[in-house]
């Protein structure tokens, strides 16, 4: 088992990530390590507990380990345990705390607007509700205002009036969704449930070229390759590349190629072209060509 960091080890961390040499760029920074590992360590609990459940273990003796009531412990940890029971029984993913904070805040953001759809742009700002995301791109300083300002100056959003009924999330709100879920099962270990958390969600988002998102984080200024060095400690490195068969496939069924970039299948919209075990898309490459054609000096 891995020893518990010490204060010295996680303020290094920090000083990793810290976008800048001052002390608030390193509060910001230790502030998002140590959220990031208070939830990692809520997960932990959770899935433990469900272990000590199917042992055969009462509410009661949990309780007296965690230093609760029996009725606190079943409280707190019923649901959680049963969800996670019936989704690691059936393969599916599970949506972290975080996640789903942020998924209804994006859907109260697109009424608010009154819209009847939430985009990806209304998933970025439910990013900022809590988790890693909202570290991330409050560091990168891409505020709740900021985002709402310029999203309403990007898309047509009618004026002075509410949406009618709950928002649903559009078309391209749901594929980020389950492109999501796709990193993070081929990042999870199968003999773990798989969870999607926010930092799965905004890496997806801030990766595509084409979403509405990118778009408000490329106004804003905010570059995707500090997005992803951020996050890169919280999604861990694939087994294999994106497009190889996936490790929960059954059988012989063949897994749809993907992106290597940015993890979108291969469609008629979206070609591939294939390298020695990796895949990019169309819009990668378009991507890729922007920003060759830039000074080397800007590229920095």
């Amino acid at each position: 088992m891995s020893p518990e960091p010490t204060v010295e080890q996680l303020i290094a961390a920090a000083r990793a990530r810290a976008t800048g040499d001052n002390e608030l760029a390193l509060l910001d920074a230790i502030i998002a390590v140590t959220r990031g590992l208070a939830e990692h360590t809520d997960e932990a609990v959770d899935q433990v507990v469900r272990q000590v459940r199917a042992a055969g273990h009462s509410w009661t003796v949990i309780g007296e380990h965690l230093g609760v009531s029996r009725q606190a412990a079943r409280q707190k940890y019923a649901d959680r345990v049963e969800r996670i029971r019936q989704a690691t029984a059936s393969g599916q993913a599970i949506r972290g705390r975080d996640l789903e904070g942020s998924l209804s805040s994006a859907l109260t953001a697109a009424g608010t607007d009154g819209l009847s759809q939430a985009g990806t742009e209304h998933l970025l700002l439910g990013l900022l509700t809590d988790g890693v995301a909202a570290a991330t791109l409050e560091q990168l300083g891409a505020t709740r205002d900021k985002i709402r300002e310029t999203s309403r100056r990007l898309f047509d959003y009618p004026t002075g009036q509410a949406g009618a009924g709950q928002p649903v999330f559009s078309d391209e709100a749901e594929a980020a969704l389950a492109a999501a879920e796709q990193l993070a099962t081929e990042r999870t270990p199968d003999c773990a449930p798989i969870v999607v958390n926010t930092p799965q969600l905004l890496a997806v988002i801030a990766t595509n070229p084409g979403s509405r998102a990118r778009r408000v984080l490329n106004d804003l200024g905010v570059d995707v390759a500090d997005i992803k060095r951020l996050l890169h400690c919280y999604i861990n490195l694939p087994r294999t590349p994106f497009g190889r068969r996936s490790r929960r496939a059954h059988g012989s069924k063949k897994q749809p190629d993907r992106c290597s970039f940015c993890g979108h299948p291969s469609s008629e919209e979206r070609r591939l072209v294939a390298g020695p075990e990796v895949w990019i898309c169309s819009d990668c490459v378009a991507l890729c060509g922007e920003i060759l054609t830039q000074p080397a000096d800007a590229q920095a």
